[in-house]
Protein backbone atom coordinates (compact mmCIF):
# COMPACT_ATOMS: atom_id res chain seq x y z
CA UNK A 1 0.00 0.00 0.00
CA UNK A 2 1.46 3.33 -1.05
CA UNK A 3 1.39 6.45 1.11
CA UNK A 4 -1.03 8.04 -1.38
CA UNK A 5 -3.40 5.11 -0.87
CA UNK A 6 -3.23 5.56 2.89
CA UNK A 7 -3.94 9.28 2.53
CA UNK A 8 -6.89 8.46 0.28
CA UNK A 9 -8.41 6.21 2.95
CA UNK A 10 -8.19 8.93 5.59
CA UNK A 11 -9.44 11.55 3.14
CA UNK A 12 -12.52 9.38 2.62
CA UNK A 13 -13.01 9.28 6.40
CA UNK A 14 -12.75 13.07 6.51
CA UNK A 15 -15.25 13.51 3.67
CA UNK A 16 -17.68 11.11 5.36
CA UNK A 17 -17.29 13.13 8.56
CA UNK A 18 -18.06 16.38 6.75
CA UNK A 19 -21.08 14.84 5.01
CA UNK A 20 -22.43 13.44 8.29
CA UNK A 21 -21.91 16.81 9.99
CA UNK A 22 -23.86 18.48 7.18
CA UNK A 23 -26.68 15.94 7.54
CA UNK A 24 -26.70 16.47 11.32
CA UNK A 25 -27.00 20.23 10.88
CA UNK A 26 -29.84 19.76 8.39
CA UNK A 27 -31.69 17.53 10.88
CA UNK A 28 -31.14 20.13 13.60
CA UNK A 29 -32.42 22.92 11.36
CA UNK A 30 -35.51 20.91 10.42
CA UNK A 31 -36.36 20.25 14.08
CA UNK A 32 -36.00 23.93 14.94
CA UNK A 33 -38.05 24.94 11.89
CA UNK A 34 -40.80 22.44 12.75
CA UNK A 35 -41.00 23.58 16.38
CA UNK A 36 -41.16 27.25 15.39
CA UNK A 37 -44.37 26.77 13.40
CA UNK A 38 -45.87 23.86 15.36
CA UNK A 39 -48.52 23.90 18.07
CA UNK A 40 -47.52 22.53 21.45
CA UNK A 41 -49.98 20.45 23.44
CA UNK A 42 -50.11 17.60 25.96
CA UNK A 43 -50.59 13.98 25.03
CA UNK A 44 -50.93 10.65 26.81
CA UNK A 45 -48.94 7.48 26.25
CA UNK A 46 -51.57 4.82 25.54
CA UNK A 47 -49.46 1.93 24.31
CA UNK A 48 -45.91 0.67 23.79
CA UNK A 49 -45.11 -1.07 20.51
CA UNK A 50 -42.45 -3.78 20.85
CA UNK A 51 -39.80 -4.01 18.15
CA UNK A 52 -37.92 -7.27 18.42
CA UNK A 53 -34.38 -7.31 17.13
CA UNK A 54 -31.79 -10.07 16.95
CA UNK A 55 -30.33 -9.17 20.36
CA UNK A 56 -32.94 -7.12 22.20
CA UNK A 57 -36.47 -5.76 22.16
CA UNK A 58 -37.09 -2.02 22.06
CA UNK A 59 -40.30 -0.09 22.63
CA UNK A 60 -41.87 2.85 20.80
CA UNK A 61 -44.47 4.95 22.65
CA UNK A 62 -47.91 5.49 21.14
CA UNK A 63 -49.33 8.88 22.10
CA UNK A 64 -52.82 10.31 21.67
CA UNK A 65 -53.48 14.05 21.73
CA UNK A 66 -56.17 16.54 20.76
CA UNK A 67 -55.65 19.33 18.26
CA UNK A 68 -57.06 22.85 18.67
CA UNK A 69 -60.39 21.69 17.23
CA UNK A 70 -60.67 18.94 19.83
CA UNK A 71 -60.04 16.14 17.31
CA UNK A 72 -58.05 13.23 18.74
CA UNK A 73 -54.93 12.05 16.92
CA UNK A 74 -52.62 9.10 17.37
CA UNK A 75 -48.86 9.34 17.02
CA UNK A 76 -46.32 6.48 17.03
CA UNK A 77 -42.77 7.56 17.78
CA UNK A 78 -40.16 6.47 15.26
CA UNK A 79 -37.61 6.25 18.08
CA UNK A 80 -37.62 3.11 20.21
CA UNK A 81 -35.57 2.30 23.28
CA UNK A 82 -34.82 -0.44 25.77
CA UNK A 83 -35.97 -0.20 28.43
CA UNK A 84 -39.02 1.76 27.36
CA UNK A 85 -38.63 5.50 27.79
CA UNK A 86 -42.22 5.91 28.96
CA UNK A 87 -44.91 4.05 30.85
CA UNK A 88 -48.51 3.78 29.68
CA UNK A 89 -50.41 6.70 31.16
CA UNK A 90 -47.44 9.09 31.12
CA UNK A 91 -48.19 12.65 30.06
CA UNK A 92 -45.89 14.04 27.36
CA UNK A 93 -45.57 17.27 25.43
CA UNK A 94 -46.34 17.05 21.73
CA UNK A 95 -45.55 19.38 18.83
CA UNK A 96 -47.87 19.04 15.84
CA UNK A 97 -48.25 20.81 12.52
CA UNK A 98 -51.44 22.95 12.65
CA UNK A 99 -51.96 22.38 8.91
CA UNK A 100 -51.46 18.64 9.29
CA UNK A 101 -52.26 17.63 12.90
CA UNK A 102 -51.21 14.02 12.28
CA UNK A 103 -47.66 15.25 11.66
CA UNK A 104 -46.34 15.32 15.22
CA UNK A 105 -43.25 14.82 17.35
CA UNK A 106 -42.72 14.20 21.04
CA UNK A 107 -40.96 17.21 22.51
CA UNK A 108 -37.52 16.60 24.01
CA UNK A 109 -34.50 14.48 23.21
CA UNK A 110 -36.38 12.20 20.78
CA UNK A 111 -36.68 15.08 18.35
CA UNK A 112 -32.89 15.29 18.27
CA UNK A 113 -32.16 11.57 18.09
CA UNK A 114 -31.19 11.69 14.40
CA UNK A 115 -29.12 14.83 15.09
CA UNK A 116 -27.25 13.00 17.84
CA UNK A 117 -26.60 9.82 15.84
CA UNK A 118 -25.33 11.61 12.73
CA UNK A 119 -23.36 14.01 14.92
CA UNK A 120 -21.57 11.11 16.65
CA UNK A 121 -20.65 9.55 13.31
CA UNK A 122 -19.48 12.94 12.05
CA UNK A 123 -17.25 13.30 15.11
CA UNK A 124 -15.78 9.81 14.80
CA UNK A 125 -15.07 9.90 11.06
CA UNK A 126 -13.99 13.55 11.15
CA UNK A 127 -11.53 13.05 14.01
CA UNK A 128 -10.00 10.00 12.34
CA UNK A 129 -9.53 11.80 9.01
CA UNK A 130 -8.45 15.12 10.49
CA UNK A 131 -6.27 13.45 13.12
CA UNK A 132 -4.27 11.66 10.43
CA UNK A 133 -3.49 14.93 8.65
CA UNK A 134 -2.63 16.71 11.90
CA UNK A 135 -0.26 13.92 12.95
CA UNK A 136 1.30 13.87 9.50
CA UNK A 137 1.79 17.65 9.48
CA UNK A 138 3.32 17.63 12.97
CA UNK A 139 5.58 14.75 11.98
CA UNK A 140 6.67 16.54 8.82
CA UNK A 141 7.52 19.71 10.77
CA UNK A 142 9.49 17.68 13.31
CA UNK A 143 11.33 15.84 10.54
CA UNK A 144 12.31 19.06 8.78
CA UNK A 145 13.46 20.62 12.05
CA UNK A 146 15.68 17.62 12.83
CA UNK A 147 17.11 17.58 9.31
CA UNK A 148 17.99 21.27 9.62
CA UNK A 149 19.41 21.38 13.14
CA UNK A 150 19.91 17.78 14.27
CA UNK A 151 23.03 15.66 14.34
CA UNK A 152 23.40 13.24 11.43
CA UNK A 153 24.54 9.76 12.40
CA UNK A 154 24.99 6.64 10.28
CA UNK A 155 23.04 3.75 11.78
CA UNK A 156 23.39 0.10 10.94
CA UNK A 157 20.41 -1.89 9.73
CA UNK A 158 18.95 -4.40 12.22
CA UNK A 159 15.61 -5.66 10.89
CA UNK A 160 12.28 -4.91 9.26
CA UNK A 161 9.33 -5.41 11.60
CA UNK A 162 5.56 -5.15 11.32
CA UNK A 163 3.40 -3.03 13.62
CA UNK A 164 0.51 -5.39 14.38
CA UNK A 165 -1.39 -2.77 16.39
CA UNK A 166 -2.01 -0.29 13.58
CA UNK A 167 -4.14 -1.38 10.63
CA UNK A 168 -5.52 0.39 7.55
CA UNK A 169 -7.68 -1.61 5.15
CA UNK A 170 -6.61 -4.71 7.10
CA UNK A 171 -2.95 -4.08 6.31
CA UNK A 172 -0.27 -3.41 8.90
CA UNK A 173 2.62 -1.01 8.34
CA UNK A 174 6.28 -1.98 8.35
CA UNK A 175 9.08 -0.15 10.13
CA UNK A 176 12.86 -0.41 10.13
CA UNK A 177 14.97 -0.95 13.22
CA UNK A 178 18.52 0.26 13.20
CA UNK A 179 21.18 1.32 15.72
CA UNK A 180 24.22 3.52 16.11
CA UNK A 181 27.12 3.17 18.55
CA UNK A 182 28.43 6.46 19.90
CA UNK A 183 32.23 6.29 19.48
CA UNK A 184 32.74 8.72 22.37
CA UNK A 185 30.63 6.97 25.01
CA UNK A 186 30.42 3.46 23.61
CA UNK A 187 26.64 3.55 24.11
CA UNK A 188 24.51 1.93 21.42
CA UNK A 189 21.34 3.86 20.55
CA UNK A 190 18.43 1.99 18.93
CA UNK A 191 16.13 3.72 16.43
CA UNK A 192 12.81 2.93 14.78
CA UNK A 193 11.64 4.43 11.51
CA UNK A 194 8.21 5.78 10.73
CA UNK A 195 5.62 3.57 9.08
CA UNK A 196 6.23 2.14 5.61
CA UNK A 197 3.15 0.76 3.88
CA UNK A 198 4.92 -1.70 1.59
CA UNK A 199 7.62 -4.18 2.54
CA UNK A 200 10.99 -2.34 2.17
CA UNK A 201 13.08 -5.52 2.54
CA UNK A 202 13.83 -5.94 -1.20
CA UNK A 203 15.18 -2.37 -1.37
CA UNK A 204 17.49 -2.55 1.65
CA UNK A 205 21.23 -2.97 1.31
CA UNK A 206 22.12 -4.47 4.68
CA UNK A 207 25.66 -3.20 4.44
CA UNK A 208 24.58 0.37 3.71
CA UNK A 209 24.21 2.78 6.60
CA UNK A 210 20.91 4.54 7.25
CA UNK A 211 20.78 8.29 7.86
CA UNK A 212 19.35 9.23 11.26
CA UNK A 213 18.94 12.84 12.36
CA UNK A 214 19.14 13.12 16.14
CA UNK A 215 18.22 16.02 18.41
CA UNK A 216 21.48 17.36 19.81
CA UNK A 217 20.01 17.54 23.31
CA UNK A 218 18.43 14.10 23.54
CA UNK A 219 18.62 10.87 21.60
CA UNK A 220 14.95 10.27 22.32
CA UNK A 221 14.06 12.67 19.51
CA UNK A 222 15.19 11.52 16.10
CA UNK A 223 14.17 10.96 12.50
CA UNK A 224 15.14 7.89 10.49
CA UNK A 225 15.39 8.83 6.82
CA UNK A 226 13.45 6.13 4.98
CA UNK A 227 12.78 8.08 1.80
CA UNK A 228 14.81 5.61 -0.27
CA UNK A 229 12.80 2.64 1.04
CA UNK A 230 9.30 3.96 0.36
CA UNK A 231 7.56 2.76 -2.80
Amino acid sequence: MKRNSVSLVFNIFLVIGIVMLTVSLIFFYNVKKFNASAVKTNGTVVDLIAKRGSKSTTYSPVVTYNDEAGVKHRYVSNVSSSPAGYDIGDQVEIYYNPNDPDNAQIAGWRQYFAVFITGVFALIFGLIGLGYHIVRKVGHSRKERLKQSGQLVQAGFIAVDINSVVSVNRRHPFFIRCEWKDPLTGITHPFKSGFIWSDPTPYIDRDKKIDVYVDRNTFKKYYVDISSFER
